[in-house]
């Protein structure tokens, strides 16, 4: 053995024998038995007093562990006589006092910090309520959970998470600050973003599913699919048009969707529960045939006409044109309120563009009614649809067409084609001559806008004209723009030039007298001879009934004519 001396102590090192001195022994239990504050040391608990409990820490020393260490009723149950247990030293003055409390909260802090480092969970109690949030014991340290970390949403109520306990981890370890933070939200979160990677994992396009609505906005909503939530849109829930979603779902409501599409980079899923249920339009054409009268709800009107809902998702325009046979858009809007049921008929369906055409006046004859309107001589305006050589096809507002035929058009031109008065298109005021609906024709005049200018010429009045064209059995005078005439040859004139009768010339002013008139065939006949023949006698009669005081000398100066015609005759 080799001994090697210090100033302050002596090392031994044993080099050839495994034996130890009795001198390196008492050192050695020495350095195990000395009491310094701050050292941890094993010992038994000998004796309980009133006020603490005595422990034997070796053959050397005594300490005291103080009960008042402890909260009252709040001492370790393990704190017995003959219990072995680890103390620390925190005085030496006078008698030795222990503390078991301090290797408690060792421990505590020691197994926090390997908590928080590990990012393990750890069961909690909530405490209490305190500034900013809660006070919550955590393996018997004091923790601050902060309020925003007590669920995923905000928190109005506390008072119903006191006492209850949950999982936490720690977001925040500081032992020398005696500082701990914890939080259930990261927990929630970690296990939606776990669930939702899963579920987004196992849902495809096209999938059904069951799920619950989580949340509701202004135009769509949430489905809780078991992990994940899914995107209903407003234009999903049905096949109608849907004013608020509040219409047709509520939270914690158990709905069926199909999964439209999956976007799992961008984790969202949209959904449809409309898809579900068959198409209204796929059977339009059955339930709602063409020319079927039926009743419908008023949606909404516009300037050119209204909306019909049949069933949810099925609707038809009403135009204003088809409300009425006549001022239908003025009918239509004075007569139809929203809301309102009405009766239409189905006059147009176009299942590709899901459209339905309607009609109110159609669901009566249109000729049935034309023939109570329109009876003879009454007015009425249409647009010229189509133009034939003998006459003019113009649609009235029934939407029934009436003919124009070619006499009709005017009183004295002959017209050859409509086109030389009106063009396709026209709006013309005309006359109504004649409506039959078992037909189903109307005849209409336009000349009769006008007065026949043939009615005015009566038999015994007397014309004025010129002679426009001649032929061989008489001459035509222009008696008016467009109305000619007649006058034979034989009615002339009475008087002879070189034994030959007299004839009228193209050009030539003439005075005659009528003496036939045709208004249906539009023919006038006049006569030189009569009118004049007419006047002879009404001078005979005018010199007849004179005085005597007249001469035969003075009658002849007075009026030669009269002489010339009295022998003639």
């Amino acid at each position: 053995m080799t001994k090697n001396k210090n100033l302050d102590r002596t090392i031994t090192s044993f080099e050839d024998s495994k034996d130890v001195s009795m001198a390196d022994l008492m050192k050695s239990y020495d350095e195990s038995t000395s009491v310094d504050v701050g050292k941890e040391l094993e010992g038994t608990i000998i004796e309980e007093n009133s006020d603490s409990f005595m422990v034997d820490l070796g053959t050397k020393s005594e300490g005291m562990i103080p009960k008042e260490e402890f909260e009252e009723s709040a001492i370790p149950p393990e704190l017995k006589v003959g219990a072995k247990l680890k103390v620390k030293v925190i005085s030496t003055y006078g008698q030795t006092v222990l503390s078991y409390r301090k290797i408690i909260e060792e421990k505590k802090w020691s197994l926090l910090q390997e908590i928080f480092e590990k990012n393990k969970r750890v069961k909690a109690v909530i405490l209490k309520t305190i500034k900013g949030g809660f006070s919550v014991d955590v393996c018997g340290v004091n923790a601050f959970l902060p309020i925003s970390q007590i669920d995923m949403h905000f928190v109005k109520k506390t008072e119903q998470y006191i006492g209850k306990s949950y999982e936490f981890v720690i977001t925040k370890f500081d032992a020398r600050k005696k500082n701990v933070v914890v939080s259930r939200r990261k927990i929630i979160e970690d296990e939606i973003n776990t669930a939702r990677a899963s579920a987004l994992e196992s849902i495809t396009e096209g999938q059904i599913l069951d799920g619950t609505v989580s949340r509701i906005t202004k135009f769509e909503a949430f489905i809780n699919l078991g992990g994940v939530d899914g995107l209903l849109h407003i234009g999903e829930l049905a096949w109608y048009r849907v004013k608020k979603v509040e219409d047709l779902l509520h939270i914690g409501q158990v709905i069926r969707v199909q999964v439209l599409k999956v976007d799992k980079a961008g984790e969202k899923i949209s959904l449809s529960m409309k898809n579900l249920s068959p198409h209204p339009w796929d059977s339009t054409s059955e339930r709602l045939p063409l020319g079927l009268i039926t009743k419908g709800t008023v949606t909404s009107i516009m300037s050119y006409g209204v909306f019909v809902e049949f069933e949810p998702g099925v609707e038809g325009l009403l135009h204003a044109s088809e409300y009425a046979w006549s001022n239908s858009g003025a009918a239509l809007k004075r007569d139809v309120k929203k809301g309102q049921e009405i009766e239409v008929k189905i006059i147009g369906v176009d299942k590709e563009n899901k459209k339905i055409a309607l009609s109110v006046k159609q669901i009566t004859n249109p000729w049935d009614e034309a023939f109570r309107h329109y009876t003879p001589g009454t007015v009425v305006k249409g647009v010229v649809q189509n133009l034939m050589p003998y006459g003019a096809f113009v649609k009235l507002p029934e939407g029934i067409e009436g003919l124009i035929h070619i006499s009709n058009f005017s009183w004295t031109k002959k017209i050859i084609h409509p086109e030389a008065v009106i063009k396709k298109g026209d709006e013309v005021e005309v006359v109504v001559l004649e409506v039959n609906p078992q037909n189903e024709r109307i005849s209409l005049s336009l000349k009769r806008m006008q007065p026949n200018p043939y009615n005015k010429y009566k038999v015994g009045s007397i014309v004025k004209g010129k002679v426009v064209r001649t032929s061989d059995f008489g001459a035509f005078i222009e008696i008016e723009a467009g109305i000619e005439a007649l006058v034979k040859n034989n009615r002339v004139s009475s008087v002879e030039t070189d034994n030959d009768r007299y004839v009228l010339k193209e050009g030539e002013e003439v005075e005659a007298k009528v003496t036939r008139v045709d208004i249906r065939n539009r023919k006038i006949e006049a006569s030189v001879k009569k009118l004049e023949a007419d006047r002879e006698k009404e001078l005979i009669k005018q010199y007849a009934n004179q005085d005597s005081k007249y001469t035969l000398g003075e009658i002849i100066s007075k009026d030669l004519k009269f002489v010339k015609l009295f022998f003639i005759s």
